[in-house]
This record gives C-alpha cells, structure tokens and sequence, in this order.
C-alpha cells in the first residue's frame, strides 16, 4: 500500500486565515510573534491520505487567465503566457528564468532584400479574456491553442498550431497549423468561453479539441458552426469531425483516459451548472437548450434557452454538477502507479471560482463524491506524473509540486 499518513482533514486551509479566532490583543511579546509566523504549509489533504505541497514562485509575471505549462525534463519547464511569451523554466532551489521570454510568432519569407530575410507574424490575439488557451507536448512536438483575429472576416477564430520544441537552445519555432474555428466571430466576445482545451486521444496521430460558445449561445446548435463543440483532429491527413456537441465554456478541462478510451471534459455552466462530462461521439450535451444551471441576469430571457433550466431532458447528461457553479477548471485522472492507492484512477478536479482543488472518486464511469482537498489556490493547470506528483500552476504565478513524506 503506498498511502501517506492518514487524516481525516475533509479541506485544508492553505494558508492562515486573517480572522482566525485568536485575538492578537490578547497576545504579547513571543506568543504575538508566533502568530505572525508562516502560514501553514500547504498540502493536499484528503482523508485517504495527504501530499506536502511546496510553493514556488514563477519568475515572470502573466496576465489573467494565465496560460499553461508543459514539464520538458525533471528539472526544466516550458511556460506560455496568456499573450503567447514563451519562457523556459529552471528548478534547483526556485525558479530560474534560462532566458528571457519569446512571443508565439509565424515566420514569413520575405522578399523586399533577399529570399533569405524573413518576417514575423505574432499569432496570438490577446484582448481581454483571449489569448492562449492550452498546450499539449508530445515528445518534442508542442501543439498549442489559442485565440487569432482573421482579418478578412474581421472576426475572431480559436487556432490550433504546431511547434517544433528546440531544448538545448531553448526555442520553439512554428510548423505548421493545424485547425482553426468556423466562423469567425465579431468582437464583443467573452474570451474565456472560446474554450481551447487539448487531449491527446488514442494514438499519437489523434487531437481533441474543445471549442465553447464565444458568448454567442445561438450558434452552439447551429451544426455548421465549430461553436460548442468537440473536434476530434486527424493529425495525419489534417481532417476534423465534430465528436459531440452542445457545450457553453469548454475551458477548464479535457482529458483522454488511455486506459478506459475515455474522453472526459468540465463545462462552465451557467449561473450554476458546472458539469463534468464523459464526453461520447455524436452525442449532444444540450447547450443552450437545457441547462441545470439558470441564466445570468444580463443574459436575458432568449429564446434559445428552451426555458429548461435545473433540467437535461432530451439530451446527454453530465456525470456530475456543482451548484452552484465552483469555476470548474482543469482536471485530470491519478495514476493507478501512484503512491496513494487509495486514489488510484480518481479524478482531481479545480474549483478555480471557489479556489478549491477536489478529489473525484470515480467507479467505472461513475463518479461518487467530491472531495476538496485543498484550498486557497485559484489552479489554471494541473499535471500529475506516474509516480503520483503533483504540479499545480495558478492564477497568481505560482507552481506547486508536491513532495513526498
């Protein structure tokens, strides 16, 4: 059995609370100097066991939301800004930066001296809530995806683009493109509801890719659109298919379980209704006709709604709710080769909204009970290795790593 020591700690509070109950007037000279100590250490904490979680701080600054990360070695990451900087990362005692930070950028031949200069073209459209979304790596190949503005359409389209990930020189130059949405969509939008999250899926040769509303709930069932959908990519001949259907903010998660061939997917759900979705081909998950959240005020009563709410009649429903909504965000499946067994194949889940990170029990395909396990980190991204550790990158420029006890 490879369980840490048992607690029977439901949530951990990362750090010490401002209105803990002990009055400091009431303390004097060390006692007051003792609360004005270090938080406590922060550390998943489930009651089948804990992990010792160690903060460090990342040694650039990003905007929000912040994009993600990719683990190139044990010792070296790859971080990639919401407006494309791409940053190479050194862990010994912290964070060392191996060289300042490169945009995401298409280099054009250019032909105003010689065949042999080139120019640039920056691919990321960063406005507000847009920019990168996700990022994949497989072996040296780095897919990523993100928010581009079209300029013939005037529109904006999420893009999926391939890169070829140079370790030794620390560089990541552009192949080639790989999908991009249809239709363009004109500004205003929510770039937090483009979606934008990527699963490898069965073999090397197959991408997911979710694809949210854009804010413009209408066209979601509208089958000649990319909104609202899953695509599964072919990265082989290029050719995409529409998986499923019917989703509003595909932005938290996508994972593909190799072990199972299942493809799972969290949904930002209205005001309430935050879903997570086993996600199955040709099936249509309802937005915005049925919801069991409700409407923002400012959303209107729209026709489109269908007035279903707190209902999934006639279509696919989730394999679990949260209401109200946590802000689901990315989530991902613990190795069965992990240190706890007791989490073997469960599912870890953020609450980005509630900054609280739950462990999913899951059974089969069904999934039990939430547990949260760790609070006070607002969690973009998360990975977990075959051994069992985590690596949790927030909103507010930190990477946790968890280390064994």
């Amino acid at each position: 059995m490879r369980v840490g020591c048992l607690t029977a700690v439901l949530s951990v509070q990362t750090f010490a609370a401002s209105d803990d109950v002990v009055p400091k007037l009431l303390l004097s000279g060390s006692d007051a100097a003792a609360v004005e100590k270090a938080p406590e250490p922060a550390r998943i904490s489930s009651v089948f066991g804990t992990q010792p979680l160690k903060e460090y701080k990342l040694p650039f600054e990003d905007q929000y939301p912040t994009g993600p990360f990719e683990r190139l070695d044990k010792k070296l990451f790859l971080f990639i800004s919401k407006c494309g900087e791409v940053f190479f990362v050194r862990h010994n005692e912290a964070m060392e930066l191996v060289k300042p930070g490169k945009s995401l950028a298409k280099y054009i031949p250019g032909s105003e001296t010689s065949a042999d200069e080139s120019s640039s073209k920056q691919l990321v459209y960063c406005r507000e809530l847009s920019g990168v979304k996700d990022s994949l790596l497989v072996g040296k190949t780095l897919y990523v995806a993100y928010t581009a503005w079209d300029e013939a359409s005037n529109g904006v389209r999420l893009a999926v683009s391939e890169f070829e990930v140079d370790i030794e020189n620390s560089e990541v130059s552009f192949n080639r493109e790989i999908y991009i949405s249809r239709p363009a969509i004109k500004e205003p939008i929510l770039g937090h509801q483009v979606g934008g999250k990527l699963a490898l899926g069965e073999n090397e040769r197959t991408l997911y890719l979710s694809i949210g509303d854009f804010s413009k709930p209408d066209r979601v069932q509208d089958k000649t659109t990319s909104l609202g959908k899953v695509v599964r990519v072919d990265l082989q001949r290029l050719n995409a298919e529409v998986y499923a259907s019917g989703f509003r903010s595909p932005s938290g998660g996508l994972y593909f379980d190799r072990e199972s061939n299942e493809l799972w997917l969290t949904d930002h759900g209205p005001r309430g209704g935050d879903e997570i979705n086993l996600v199955k081909r040709g099936k249509n998950y309802g937005w915005p006709v049925v919801s069991y959240g409700t409407i923002y005020e400012r959303d209107g009563m729209s026709g489109y709604y269908g007035n279903k709410f707190n209902s999934h009649e006639g279509h696919e429903k989730p394999m679990m709710t949260f209401v109200p909504s946590i802000g689901i965000g990315p989530l991902v499946k613990y190795p069965s080769s992990g240190r706890n067994d007791f989490w073997d194949n469960d599912l870890f889940v953020a609450g980005m909204g509630n900054t609280t990170l739950y462990r999913v029990r899951k059974e089969g395909t069904t999934l039990v009970y939430a547990e949260p396990v760790l609070s006070g980190y607002r969690i973009r991204a998360i990975q977990i290795d075959q051994n069992g550790t985590f690596y949790l990158k927030t909103d507010h420029n930190q990477l946790l790593i968890s280390e064994q006890e």
